[in-house]
């Protein structure tokens, strides 16, 4: 399963608050002292943006593990894996970084007093710890987001088995000028309102007027066969040929029989025809 992981906000807010408490674990200087320095703020900055790299490829690392690894079916292997791909090759970088930036890029403004072997004491279980936190972070979203997979599945199967089965011949009553006429249920293509009247229309492309509301089709008539577009109109799936969107997130249609009238589905109700369409066969 590929899971779309939802963490754009939890990064922007995460990345520079870890970033601080990287930069002030083991310090022992006063955090006022802190920020009359120039090289305090530029520790931050590249703490901040270390952080945020390497946050970004474990991230990636557990994208391209999710296609082969699933935590359910093959948990040794993605923890062994994850593990050494993931925190292993973060702690070595940051212990690189750690190294050349303090030792070669910014010693000449460290106090005399400063001694690189304490950043290892720091640097390595700290960041240890902080990817260890993300890497939990990501497996418990991982896993939220497979067993709602799970438990949507799961509903749609219950949904399905309490639907009415349709029936294999069923009679529309309807009027041909004064007499009533049955029309079998397969031969209608739609169900539409005209000045508070109720009519179908076949796909044969004849009218018939009947005394029952669009309410009562549309409880009354198999879900998976028919379906509600808008105020004035129920059609069938088979007479739905062609939808694009008009740009404002309705639905246009084209039936056949064709319909005289502009025929859509409105924005809210988009997503559940688009998933009635994919999902529902008849």
């Amino acid at each position: 399963m590929q899971v779309i992981y939802p963490d754009k906000k939890i990064r922007l807010i995460a990345i520079p608050f870890l970033g601080l408490i990287f930069r002030h674990i083991g310090e022992p200087s006063p955090l006022i002292t802190l920020l009359r320095s120039p090289t305090y703020y530029i520790d931050l900055g590249v703490s901040i943006l270390v952080l945020g790299l390497l946050w970004q490829y474990n991230r990636w690392v557990f994208v391209q593990l999710d296609k082969q690894y699933s935590w359910l079916t093959k948990p040794t292997e993605r923890f062994v894996l994850q593990f050494f791909l993931g925190i292993g090759v973060s702690l070595l970088l940051v212990t690189m970084v750690s190294f050349v930036y303090n030792e070669f890029i910014i010693k000449p403004q460290r106090t005399p007093e400063f001694d690189i072997t304490i950043l290892f004491v720091t640097d390595v279980p700290v960041s240890f710890l902080i990817f260890l936190s993300i890497h939990l972070l990501y497996a418990l979203l991982y896993i939220r987001q497979v067993y709602e997979a799970k438990l949507q599945a799961l509903q749609r199967i219950i949904e399905t088995s309490e639907e009415k089965p349709e029936p294999a011949v069923r009679n529309i009553m309807a009027y041909q000028g004064k007499a009533l006429v049955p029309v079998p249920l397969q031969e209608v293509a739609y169900f539409y309102k005209a000045k508070d009247l109720t009519f179908l229309r076949t796909f044969a492309g004849k009218d018939y007027a009947m005394d029952e509301t669009l309410e009562y089709f549309e409880n009354s008539l198999p879900e998976k066969s028919f379906f509600r577009l808008n105020r004035q109109m129920l059609t069938h799936m088979n007479a739905v040929k062609k939808f694009s969107s008009d740009g404002t997130g309705r639905l246009l249609l084209h039936l056949e029989p064709t319909f005289k009238e502009e025929v859509y589905v409105s924005r809210r109700r988009s997503p559940e025809f688009q998933a009635w369409m994919r999902e529902v066969t008849v």
